[in-house]
């Protein structure tokens, strides 16, 4: 009897298990393969990689950001950069230079279905794209002045995604906050 208990306490438990555990998409969606990132434009109906993204701070403050990277969650490990432009409110450059990825900080993929935005996917696979957030450590290098580290994040909205977030990247340095003011995001979580 006790034999047959056990065999049915396991049966129930394997096909709970497998009811709630996450489908194999799910789990490299979240410990990923390897995800890409870029700062996209959309030219001509179509996704590019090469896109301007814009932060402003609560002074007027405007930083625009170019670049792209990869990232893998399951390992912690990042790498990527573009370049940089702060402006002042009344418009006057303040920096330039460039930022690259020092080290991933957390990944929140959020599926999505980019074929329902009408674009073509001109960076990767659609059947690949996801929205999501990533944290990423990056160290900004303005021309002629000492390198300063920052945390950035990377935003991206899909429709049907499982995570609502506002389009675009913020970038905290010290004890600034540029905010999202602009700009278009992918992700591709590749194969």
């Amino acid at each position: 009897m006790r034999r047959w208990a056990g065999l049915i306490v396991l049966t129930v438990s394997l096909a709970i298990f497998t009811l709630i555990a996450p489908s194999a998409a799910q789990q490299r969606q979240a410990l990923g393969l390897n995800v890409r990132f870029d700062l996209v434009q959309i030219l001509q109906g179509t996704a590019l990689a090469g896109g301007s993204d814009f932060g402003l701070d609560a002074s007027g403050d405007r930083v625009e950001l170019t670049g792209s990277g990869e990232f893998k969650p399951g390992a912690k490990d990042a790498a990527g950069g573009g370049t940089f432009v702060h402006r002042h409110a009344d418009g006057t450059e303040f920096a330039h230079g460039i930022w690259v990825v020092t080290g991933f900080a957390s990944w929140a993929p959020g599926g999505g279905n980019f074929s329902s935005t009408g674009l073509t996917d001109g960076i990767g696979e659609a059947s690949e794209a996801s929205a999501g957030i990533v944290t990423l450590h990056v160290r900004l290098s303005p021309a002629g002045g000492p390198p300063v580290d920052a945390m950035f994040e990377v935003h991206c909205h899909l429709p049907a995604a499982s995570i609502d977030t506002e389009e675009g990247i913020r970038l905290f340095v010290g004890p600034f906050a540029f905010e999202q003011d602009g700009g278009v995001t992918l992700f591709h979580i590749l194969q």
